[in-house]
């Protein structure tokens, strides 16, 4: 499910890039477009995407805007996964794929299990992504066999 919302979130990319090529945005009210419309996207209600660069440079992240504008290569969950790099390396050898790693929840400090689907939008350079907590996933499960 990951995985569509990412393609969903994708076609923004696709459309502002359109009208980019199409002549009636430039290449920065275009990427400025696209990253407002995802930016404000949400799916089961909380859940929402970032767009990062092949540089680790952060464009946008919908919950925690301070990081917008960072360069985010040391920035490495509790493991030592470097995350942006990973995701980067991801899509730079298969262009998109799942990556696993600890990130804390909103409001919390300590880093839970999250995967995550990425996916390069080669025109500009960017990788776009979402991710789920998987103690939500295995606590719908377990809510869903009981019943």
């Amino acid at each position: 499910a990951v995985r569509q919302h990412v393609e969903i979130a994708y076609g923004v990319l696709d459309w502002a890039h359109e009208q980019e090529r199409a002549g009636k945005l430039t290449t920065e009210q275009a990427q400025q477009s696209a990253q407002r419309l995802i930016g404000a996207m949400r799916y089961d209600k909380v859940e929402y995407f970032w767009i990062n660069d092949l540089q680790d440079l952060m464009i946008m992240h919908a919950i925690k805007p301070e990081l917008d504008g960072k360069k985010l290569d040391q920035l490495k969950d509790k493991n030592g996964k470097f995350l942006f790099s990973e995701f980067n390396k991801v899509v730079k050898a298969q262009g998109s794929g799942f990556v696993d790693y600890l990130w804390p929840k909103p409001g919390a400090e300590e880093g839970v299990p999250k995967i995550s689907f990425v996916m390069g939008f080669q025109p500009w350079g960017w990788v776009i992504g979402s991710g789920i907590y998987i103690d939500d996933v295995d606590a719908k499960f377990r809510s869903d066999a009981l019943k």
